[in-house]
């Protein structure tokens, strides 16, 4: 575990043209300490490790994995043969940095990756819901083009605006090929990009951000699928209700014109992001679970934050219980 002033960051190539922002290996906590995992606290599988089956080691029947937690090393009877450490040891997929059309930069597969396989934590400073309001107006304040700010419960933000991975840069689909889920890690809550399906080298990761329409401004979704919502959010209540329909032409579904980029994900259970149409972001809490960002064809809203819209995002499908 690092621990408070450990050096976490990383030097990674980025391709020319991307805004530069410190790469890190982990959350890194501001104002309080990573929680200390108590002995009582500590969940502990029933597996054992049989020398003739290399997949015995915590897999799928683990209780550990059942629950979305991770096994706490010198703790598993499966000692090093433990397979129930991805989060701990960042076995990450081969992913790689590209340059979309219209939709700024995006996440492709560098490797073909199996349906349920770990991609990738989001990583950020993991800041309060206060904290993250403070934070939303200053980048608006000074016109800070990309922000990326991700709910991961009613009291805390991850902020990868300033301190992040690769994980800022999915883009939403309608039909996306990876999910968010939440695991339970030495005690606390980190964020992961599951894939939902099949998904070979070249191709684009994507992830749904769910997000939700409160008022102002409408969005295009530029994502091309055949299930293409044509506007973000327009599955959400306040949506049906207010654009109950649309033409092409009206003018209210133009989309303003922006050099700015926000991508707002909503992916912890219970809080969400709210935007009023005066451009002032509002938090709320919302029975909702998961996950938000953002992207309009010039501009990204990552759950991640400060926007210029009035939507609210929310995501976080999963296919375990949290």
């Amino acid at each position: 575990m690092m621990h408070s002033g450990e050096d976490i960051s990383n030097v990674v190539q980025l391709p020319e043209g991307v805004m530069p922002f410190i790469h890190i290996t982990q959350n890194v906590f501001l104002r309080r300490k990573h929680k200390k995992l108590k002995e009582d606290d500590i969940a502990i599988c029933q597996c054992k490790y049989d020398t003739s089956d290399p997949e015995s080691a915590c897999v799928e029947r683990c209780l550990n994995v059942l629950t979305n937690t991770e096994c706490t090393p010198g703790y598993c009877q499966c000692g090093d043969t433990c397979k129930n450490q991805i989060f701990q040891k960042r076995e990450y997929a081969k992913t790689k940095l590209f340059r979309t059309n219209g939709r700024g930069w995006g996440l492709l597969a560098d490797e073909n990756i199996k349906a349920g396989q770990f991609i990738i934590e989001y990583c950020g400073e993991v800041i309060s819901s206060e904290a993250a309001k403070k934070r939303s107006h200053v980048y608006e304040a000074h016109e800070v083009k990309d922000t990326y700010m991700i709910s991961i419960d009613t009291n805390y933000v991850i902020d990868s605006t300033r301190k992040g991975n690769f994980a800022r840069f999915l883009n939403h689909s309608c039909r996306p090929n990876c999910e968010t889920r939440k695991w339970t890690v030495l005690g606390e809550t980190r964020l992961g990009i599951f894939a939902m399906k099949d998904i070979s080298v070249g191709m684009e990761l994507t992830i749904n951000y769910y997000f939700e329409w409160y008022a102002g401004a409408t969005v295009r979704c530029l994502c091309g699928a055949a299930n293409c919502c044509i506007f973000l959010g327009a599955k959400s209540q306040r949506f049906k209700e207010y654009n109950h329909v649309w033409k092409d032409g009206n003018d209210r579904y133009k989309v303003e014109p922006s050099n700015r980029s926000h991508k707002n994900y909503n992916i912890g259970s219970g809080s969400t992001t709210k935007m009023k149409s005066q451009r002032i972001p509002k938090w709320k809490k919302s029975r909702c679970t998961p996950k938000r960002k953002v992207k309009s064809s010039s501009r990204k809203q990552v759950i991640k934050g400060s926007t210029r819209r009035s939507h609210q995002v929310r995501g976080d499908k999963k296919t375990k219980s949290l």
